[in-house]
């Protein structure tokens, strides 16, 4: 049965990974591969990563043996999940020293996951840097940027933007423009390809951005920017009433209403706002008019 089974898993690795019929694998590989997928099909995945990596030690060219580990982190996710939940938990809070012991755990079940060797290279340097947040503006914009700098599904411009918005709140914080530098020495594209004009702050430039993603009817861009100016000031009025009317020309009046509501609510006199929500409520069908404009 168990044979079997590792024919099969052998046959579901893509045609383009398997060796040639006239090159077999010499003695050694073919060792690893059977105690790897002995120990995948026992379930004990981290053994068999372990065996797939000394098939790619000996031969790098080997693509079963990468997909194969790419299936077994796959297989370590959901068992894993808990503790990825409750580590990324500590860093949205800004516990990065409990979120470094959390990772070890982590580490445990998985020692050569490139994620999870990644996020303790950058966890190490921010902990270094960052001894304690602090609860203002400036953290909560910090914690945010390096959620997004630590996360499973990473976001380095979101993190660069927040790091740098964070440091305009507070330019006495010593942290925040060593983690700035930190960022940029990582990915030294985000300042080459920044385009932000010097002393311009940069949720204004964010806004400014979309702005001219409006006029020039890239509304999802601009939907990004101002989603991403809202992450990091809610009550912005600016942003609010240009994702309005980024939502209405993309047709999705229930998130233009929401957007100019809670816009309303922040500024109650402001005659534009009624006027734009008045139109949408004059509205007969998805494909009517235009109720309102960015500004």
């Amino acid at each position: 049965m168990r044979s079997l089974t590792l024919t099969v898993l052998m046959l579901a690795a893509p045609a383009a990974a398997a060796p040639p019929r006239d090159q077999p694998l010499d003695a050694d590989l073919k060792g690893y591969y059977d105690k790897a997928f002995t120990y995948y099909v026992d379930g004990d995945y981290q053994k068999a990563i372990e065996q797939w990596n000394m098939v790619l030690r000996e031969d790098p060219k080997q693509t079963t043996a990468r997909n194969m580990i790419d299936e077994a982190r796959r297989k370590m996710a959901g068992s894993a999940g808990k503790l990825k939940n409750e580590f990324m938990g500590l860093v949205d809070r800004g516990r990065y020293q409990d979120a470094l012991l959390k990772l070890e755990e982590l580490l445990a079940t998985d020692p050569t996951n490139p994620y999870y060797l990644r996020a303790q290279s950058r966890l190490q340097r921010i902990a270094g840097t960052v001894r304690a947040s602090r609860r203002s503006a400036a953290w909560r914009a910090a914690e945010k940027g390096i959620s997004a700098w630590l996360g499973g599904e990473e976001d380095l411009p979101f993190a660069y933007d927040a790091l740098r918005y964070a440091e305009e709140l507070a330019p006495a914080e010593k942290a925040f423009p060593s983690l700035v530098a930190d960022l940029e020495r990582e990915s030294p594209q985000l300042k080459l390809n920044d385009t932000k004009p010097p002393g311009t702050p940069v949720l204004e430039h964010k806004k400014d951005l979309a702005l001219q993603d409006i006029y020039d009817t890239k509304y999802y861009l601009a939907v990004k920017e101002l989603e991403e100016v809202l992450r990091l000031a809610p009550d912005d009025l600016t942003a609010l009433k240009r994702l309005g009317s980024a939502y209405l020309q993309l047709k999705d009046y229930p998130r233009a209403r929401r957007a100019w509501q809670k816009a309303l609510r922040l500024s109650p006199d402001d005659d534009q706002l009624k006027q734009y929500l008045a139109a949408l409520d004059r509205l007969k069908r998805p494909a009517g008019g235009s109720a309102g404009g960015a500004r």
